[in-house]
């Protein structure tokens, strides 16, 4: 019975986590993610193609360097491996912002990081539904995400882009509120 109890606050413990962990990404990193958010608001499809390489090479390599006998092998895998959970999480806090972005004329109004939250939890209870959000939504919405990630790592943004001098924390209250 320990051991029901054991999984199930890990479990308990890992939801409420995420969506801390995606808005600490939007506190603590705000011009990447709002250049994620950016690819993933204008450029969805680009940000999915380059994601599907970019995710295809850190599955691929960590698995195959996980299988073999050498120790140092091993490590570059594991470290691989929590390299692209930390892109995919800075993807995800883009996707965050995104959903926050759009669920404020929804919402009453109230703050950013409220509007922040809900659109953490919004994409985390996504990835939730069975089947549909296991096998169609966190695969196409994660892929997708590495991509706006490692197109805002790498400081790319849509061309089409036009800035109007503001700061990315006054860009998001102004995308937040509108």
């Amino acid at each position: 019975m320990a051991d029901v109890y054991t999984v199930t606050f890990i479990i308990i413990g890992i939801l409420l986590s995420v969506p801390a962990l995606l808005v600490a990404f939007n506190l603590l990193m705000p011009q990447v993610t709002q250049r994620a958010y950016t690819r993933l608001d204008q450029t969805p499809i680009k940000s999915f193609f380059l994601g599907l390489p970019v995710a295809g090479f850190i599955a691929l390599y960590s698995l195959v360097a996980f299988q073999a006998s050498a120790g140092l092998l091993q490590t570059t895998a594991f470290i691989v491996a929590i390299g692209g959970l930390g892109i995919g999480s800075i993807g995800g806090a883009g996707m965050a912002r995104l959903l926050a972005a759009r669920l404020t004329p929804l919402a009453n109004p109230n703050s950013n990081l409220t509007n922040l939250l809900r659109g953490a939890v919004l994409y985390e209870m996504a990835c939730l539904v069975p089947f549909v959000g296991w096998f169609l939504f966190i695969p196409i919405a994660g892929i997708t995400a590495v991509g706006a990630a490692a197109f805002a790592l790498l400081g790319w943004v849509p061309k089409g882009k036009v800035s109007d001098g503001r700061s990315d924390r006054e860009q998001l209250a102004v995308s937040s509120v509108s």
